[in-house]
């Protein structure tokens, strides 16, 4: 535990010092002001037509910006959420997918072993920091957009249900990077493993929605903060089963690693 903990207090001021944290913040502030301003703008354009064109009819076009944008607290988090999950998770995936890689190329990890560090301290400490602040940024800026919104749009949803949304996103967000950085240590490249978390953060939460076992997957988590559901009982497997997939990757991650270095 020594080990780990030392670890994680270096990876905590690398991702200072990198200006990742920094990244991680203002990519999920970039994403809430974006969709802010798209919902002020565009919902207000059926309004300022009418204004200017009484004879034609918008209908289809209210309609159409209502469905995008909505002025709506539940559903505009919902886009939201969709777009953090989409854009965020794509600028994550791609900062970081290397980073672990890259250490054990440029033999950043002989040093350390050397000094009693094992491949289990320095994969865990750089799994928990990089997971935990990508995780955290997302939860507190859900929660900012909320309170943003309840403040102008029409509010449907409560508080408690914008907690656990937000909680279970960060969680989302936590995994996608811990799978990204895991995965990455499998291969000599880390480019495999985040074009398989890509492929399924974008493509598998909507066809799997499909399926009769879809709600049992880890994908579900990122399928209900996209809907903004408050069945709270329906997480219970699919965040076991991503536990138990996150332990299986970062064990045979390890595996792997300890491999690489006995040569």
């Amino acid at each position: 535990m020594k080990g780990i903990k030392c670890c994680i207090k270096k990876d905590i001021r690398e991702v200072i010092r990198t200006g990742k944290l920094i990244l991680f913040i203002l990519m999920a502030v970039g994403v809430g002001i974006m969709i802010m301003g798209f919902t002020v703008i565009f919902t207000n354009i059926p309004d300022a037509l009418t204004q200017e064109l009484q004879d034609f009819d918008i209908s289809s076009l209210e309609s159409m910006m209502s469905t995008l944008y909505p002025k709506i607290v539940r559903e505009n988090m919902a886009v939201f959420a969709y777009y953090i999950g989409f854009f965020y998770s794509l600028v994550m995936i791609l900062v970081c997918h290397n980073i672990l890689p890259k250490e054990r190329k440029k033999g950043k990890w002989v040093l350390p072993k050397e000094q009693g560090y094992t491949v289990r301290d320095i994969v865990t400490g750089k799994v928990l920091v990089y997971g935990s602040f990508a995780g955290i940024s997302v939860f507190v800026c859900y929660m900012i957009y909320y309170f943003v919104a309840c403040t102008f749009m029409t509010r449907n949803m409560t508080l408690g249900n914008a907690f656990i949304c937000a909680l279970i996103h960060g969680l989302n967000i936590c995994f996608i990077l811990d799978y990204t950085m895991l995965m990455s240590v499998w291969f000599k490249n880390g480019i495999v493993a985040a074009i398989s978390m890509i492929g399924t953060v974008l493509f598998a939460p909507d066809i799997l929605s499909y399926l009769p076992f879809g709600k049992y997957l880890p994908t579900y988590m990122l399928t209900f903060v996209y809907e903004s559901l408050d069945t709270y009982s329906e997480l219970i497997i699919p965040l076991i089963v991503n536990l138990i997939c996150l332990v299986i990757t970062y064990l045979i991650a390890i595996k792997r690693a300890d491999r690489f270095l006995s040569r």
